[in-house]
């Protein structure tokens, strides 16, 4: 099942609305991916998503889109994967609320809003430390895709570059055969034997083969002569080839 959740996170917002009853007809077993895009709203309709999602037994994936603040920040975590894109942003911070009336009133509503801390709190601590938590929501923290991907509160940024991977035992190789061309006696003082180099190509050919092998395998045999004898392109080039 797929959905995306944007504007105020109230009963009433048609994509909210949407979303529940998408719910009753899904299987329990069957994925869901929800796109998230908002700035918040009211904690305990954000509660109930959260919960909703995080009951269901098949895998359950959230993307934020844009902002998931407040109320929407806790629906995310329902998730058992939290995907954002590197240019998002989450938001988490304590309860807030507007109220008129005498002291007594103002007292309560204070009250009130500290037990409702300790949910929103609680919503979180499954994925971060409680007292990294608490600091986070007291200061109403704004976090990028990145850190809040240090944090663990996302698993993956989407467009994220993947990190180019170099093999050393190529690199060690190539350095290895560089130094034995620059320590190798040659002849002239300006030309290395063609024969002489061709077998050269063939000792590092095998070094890289037996380097690969499963500790199982037999050693790949040296080259006879008559390989030796190639065209020196020729061998090059199929060298490169099985390298790749």
């Amino acid at each position: 099942m797929k959905h995306k959740i944007t504007g105020d996170i109230f009963r009433w917002n048609s994509s909210i609305w949407d979303f529940n009853r998408l719910m009753r007809s899904v299987k329990p077993d069957e994925e869901i991916d929800l796109t998230i895009n908002s700035m918040g709203g009211d904690a305990f309709t954000g509660i109930d998503i959260m919960n909703t999602l995080r009951s269901h037994k098949g895998t359950v994936t959230v993307t934020i889109s844009g902002i998931a603040a407040s109320a929407a920040s806790v629906m995310c975590m329902g998730a058992d994967k939290v995907k954002a894109y590197s240019n998002t942003q989450m938001m988490l911070h304590f309860a807030s609320s507007g109220i008129f009336g005498n002291a007594k009133a103002l007292r309560k509503r204070a009250d009130d809003l500290e037990s409702i801390d300790e949910s929103v709190l609680a919503s979180y601590t499954h994925r971060v430390d409680e007292g990294e938590a608490k600091k986070m929501l007291e200061k109403e923290t704004y976090l990028s895709a990145k850190k809040a991907l240090e944090i663990g509160l996302i698993d993956e940024i989407v467009d994220a570059k993947p990190e180019k991977v170099e093999s050393e035992v190529f690199e060690n190789k190539a350095k290895e055969f560089n130094n034995k061309l620059s320590n190798e006696p040659v002849a002239s003082s300006t030309s290395i034997d063609e024969e002489t180099l061709k077998e050269m190509f063939a000792e590092f050919k095998n070094e890289i083969r037996n380097e690969l092998q499963q500790n199982n395998e037999p050693p790949e045999p040296k080259p006879t002569p008559a390989e030796t004898k190639q065209n020196l392109s020729k061998l090059f080039l199929n060298y490169k080839n099985e390298g790749e």
